[in-house]
């Protein structure tokens, strides 16, 4: 398919497409003048927003991409590569989760001592 066709069927954009060729995250064949792209780039395509989704830089994904590139899908590399990048992740939402629960904490004893401040007044 075309990149029109391919960027409604990822429900993308052409710039976010021709970025992810410029990082070479995917690979579509050009055997004339236009770029196609199949099922490879489809896969590759949801496997980067996938990788996003869970908070993974295009930097990271770069990285995985070629080590799975360079080693293959299963190696033991890759899978080790992608478990540590997924507990680096892990610990950054769980310390993100620590903050936001001490400022809800904070914002739900000023709301107590306001509307104890309000009752008094009344």
């Amino acid at each position: 398919m075309k990149i029109g066709e391919f960027v409604k069927v990822c429900g993308t954009t052409k710039d976010t497409v021709r970025h992810y060729e410029d990082l070479a995250l995917i690979h579509p064949i050009k055997p004339s003048f236009y770029k196609i792209y199949g099922q490879r780039e489809l896969d590759d395509f949801r496997t980067i927003k996938e990788m996003q989704s869970l908070g993974l830089s295009l930097k990271t994904v770069k990285k995985l991409f070629e080590m799975k590139s360079e080693n293959g899908c299963g190696s033991q590399m890759l899978i080790d590569h992608v478990s540590k990048e997924l507990l680096i992740q892990q610990a950054a939402l769980e310390a993100e989760e620590t903050k936001i629960r001490k400022k809800r904490k904070a914002i739900e004893t000023l709301i107590a001592g306001i509307q104890q401040m309000n009752n008094q007044n009344f």
